[in-house]
């Protein structure tokens, strides 16, 4: 595996288990993110060759099942996820991430390491902060 997946792969677990440490602790209905949720776990399933079904993304994602298929299906509109249904009766419906999704995470994978890299968000360094905030942000549409 060339480097940079191996630190896009661990920069993703690691913000998982920082998710699951949040929602522990304050409780998942104060501190949800779904769409987030549900990207990080469809990056790491795609890695992994592992395949996602909607029951249990929905069930990844700490929220309402409701809440989380029309987030689902919300990403679906934008290109960043595609769902299959397995049989006729649509009982299995696998989601995994588009070229689209996959590249929206991989951006912000590798520009949350960036930032974990350097002192981005520290008082003396403000400036590099407000640097940061006015780059150009990637198109999701």
């Amino acid at each position: 595996m060339p480097h940079q997946v191996v630190a896009r792969m661990d920069t993703c677990r690691k913000l998982v288990t920082m998710r699951k440490a949040l929602g522990d602790t304050l409780g998942y209905r104060y501190c949800a993110s779904p769409v987030w949720d549900m990207l990080l776990e469809l990056y790491i399933a795609a890695r992994e060759k592992r395949t996602v079904y909607l029951w249990s993304l929905c069930s990844f994602a700490n929220v309402p099942y409701p809440t989380a298929c029309r987030k689902v299906y919300e990403m679906e509109k934008i290109g960043l996820v595609l769902c299959n249904a397995t049989d006729r009766e649509r009982r299995g419906i696998r989601v995994s991430l588009t070229e689209k999704g996959q590249g929206v995470v991989e951006s912000l994978l590798d520009r949350l390491a960036e930032i974990y890299k350097t002192n981005i968000g520290t008082r003396a360094d403000i400036s590099e902060l407000s640097a940061w905030t006015s780059a150009p942000k990637m198109p999701i549409d």
